[in-house]
């Protein structure tokens, strides 16, 4: 995480999903079966309710949602909270 941390505040580049995907192999290197690559397998997760099944992902849609949630009129904080979550599911 501070390695991540460190990363993304001395990076001058603009926030896309090629930073995001370079920020997660910094993070996830060494708990993450392919660090810094978007999920492309499938696998339930066994909840309460039953077994979830995550939708794929499409790049096309991941760099859509990105780019419409930075120019929404959101506070920064919203903004940021608001991809955490994202990107955590």
């Amino acid at each position: 995480m501070k390695r991540g941390w460190q990363f993304a505040i001395n990076e001058k580049k603009p926030l896309d999903l090629n930073f995001e995907k370079r920020l997660n192999a910094i993070v996830a290197r060494d708990t993450a079966a392919f660090p810094g690559y978007l999920r492309i397998g499938s696998g339930g997760v066994a909840t309460y309710r039953g077994e979830f099944e995550p939708p794929m992902i499409e790049k096309g849609q991941e760099q859509e949602y990105l780019k419409q949630l930075l120019v929404s009129d959101r506070t920064a904080t919203d903004k940021a909270l608001t991809l955490m979550y994202h990107n955590m599911r």
